[in-house]
C-alpha cells in the first residue's frame, strides 16, 4: 500500500512546454483526496517550482535544488544544506577559469554574472508570472555571493563528451560538493550528501512512511537515487537509459501524461 508519491518536474510531470495537463491535475487531485501525499522533488530553485505546487493544491513541502532545500509552498524553510563557502569559492574559481557559463540558486534568488541569450526566454517566463510568484533574477559577480547569501545549487553548462568528462573529474575532486545531471549538457552542483532520496527520507521518516510505501517518478540522473530508494520507482518513457535500468518499470513519456497514467494503473486498491 502506498502513502507517498514523489515526482520530478521537468521532463517528468511537466510536458515539454512546462505545463501541467488537466488530466494530470485531475489524477493528482484524486490521489490527494484518497489521503495520498503527493510531493514535488526538483532540481529547480524553490521559486521555480512553487507555482506548480499551488496549481496542484498540494499541502506537502517542495524539495528544491535536488533536495538541498525543503520549504513549504507558503515559504517556510524546513531544511537547508547549502554549499559551504570554501567549496563554493573553489567551484566558482574553476568554472570562471574554464570560462563556462554558470548560475546559482539561493533560497529565493537566482544569480548569474550575465543574463545570456540562453536565459532570455527564462527571464521572460519569470517576468510574465504574477508578481507574487516571481523570483529575483540578479546579475552579480559570483565571488561576491560568498558569505553574502546561502547558495544551494550551482548549475553549469558544458558541451562535448571530452570536455564534460574533464570538467566532471575536476568538480568531484573539490571537497564538500556533490555533482549530478538534471538536463542536457549541464552539471548540478550541490553540497555533499545532498540528493532527492535523502530529502524524501527526511520527510518520510517524520511521517512514519516506509520506503516500501513510496512511489517515485523521474527522468534523469539526479532522479536515480530516489528511484532506487522508493518501493516503486518509475521512469517516464523519455528518461535516460540509466534511469530506465534502475526503475521497476517504464511508463509513457512526459508529453503523454506518463506519471498520471502510471498512478491510475496502480489503482485505488494500492492506496491507503
Amino acid at each position: 500500500m502506498y502513502r507517498l508519491i514523489v515526482s520530478d518536474l521537468d521532463g517528468t510531470l511537466l510536458k515539454s512546454d512546462h505545463t501541467l495537463s488537466d488530466y494530470t491535475k485531475a489524477v493528482i487531485h484524486k490521489a490527494s483526496e484518497q489521503g495520498i501525499d503527493f510531493m514535488l522533488a526538483t532540481g529547480r530553485l524553490f521559486g521555480g517550482a512553487r507555482q506548480y505546487a499551488k496549481e496542484l493544491n498540494l499541502n506537502t513541502p517542495i524539495l528544491a535544488c535536488n533536495g538541498a532545500l525543503i520549504k513549504e509552498a507558503a515559504g517556510k524553510l524546513l531544511y537547508g544544506r547549502p554549499i559551504q563557502d570554501e567549496a563554493l569559492a573553489n567551484v566558482f574559481r574553476l568554472l570562471t577559469e574554464k570560462n563556462y557559463y554558470f548560475h546559482s540558486y539561493g533560497e529565493e534568488n537566482f544569480y548569474t554574472k550575465n543574463l545570456e541569450n540562453s536565459l532570455k526566454g527564462f527571464y521572460a517566463f519569470n517576468a510574465e508570472r504574477p508578481e507574487e510568484e516571481r523570483f529575483p533574477m540578479i546579475e552579480t559577480d559570483p565571488m561576491e555571493l560568498i558569505g553574502r547569501d546561502t547558495i544551494y545549487k550551482v548549475l553549469t553548462n558544458c558541451k562535448g563528451e571530452d570536455a564534460r568528462k574533464a570538467l566532471y573529474g575536476e568538480l568531484i575532486a573539490i571537497e564538500g560538493i556533490s555533482v549530478t545531471v538534471s538536463w542536457n549538457d549541464t552539471f548540478d552542483i550541490c553540497a555533499d550528501q545532498v540528493s532527492k532520496a535523502s530529502a524524501i527520507h527526511r520527510y518520510a521518516t517524520g511521517k512514519g512512511i516506509e520506503p516500501s510505501e513510496i512511489i517515485c517518478f523521474g527522468d534523469n540522473y539526479n532522479d536515480i537515487e530516489m528511484i532506487r530508494y522508493a518501493g516503486l520507482g518509475i521512469a517516464v518513457g523519455n528518461a535516460v537509459d540509466e534511469l530506465k535500468e534502475a526503475a521497476d518499470y517504464v511508463a509513457e513519456s512526459n508529453d503523454a501524461d506518463g506519471v498520471a497514467k502510471a498512478i491510475e494503473k496502480e489503482g485505488a486498491e494500492n492506496f491507503v
